[in-house]
């Protein structure tokens, strides 16, 4: 029977944090330029709106907000891949072949 130390549960929890961080920046990055591209395609053109449709027909009609969401967008993207990608060396690869050096023995000298 395995059991484990709470050394490789930590190192686990943070391997399934640092998973979940990166997916979630990717995810809310997604949801901005998704919503830039489909608030202008959006019908809510009402005289007085509320609520989620206000922001709808924000996004909609300002460029500032739309430019400013996609440059946030892209700041979610760097953030993920700078503080929560997988290190190349934690990731699951194929066993590499070790290479020995062996120290040639027909040398003379010191």
């Amino acid at each position: 029977m395995k059991t484990s130390t709470p050394e490789a549960n930590r190192g686990r929890l943070r391997f399934s944090a640092t998973y979940l961080l990166f997916g979630l920046n990717l995810l809310l990055a997604a949801a901005l330029i998704a919503l830039v591209m489909l608030a202008p395609l959006l019908p809510g053109q009402a005289a007085n709106p509320n609520g989620w449709s206000r922001l709808f027909q924000l996004f909609g009609q300002d460029a500032a907000v739309r430019r400013t969401a996609l440059a946030a967008a892209a700041g979610l993207v760097v953030t993920a891949w700078v503080f929560f990608r997988v290190p190349v060396s934690i990731r699951v690869t194929a066993p590499r072949t070790v290479r020995v050096h062996m120290t040639p023995s027909n040398v003379v000298g010191a």
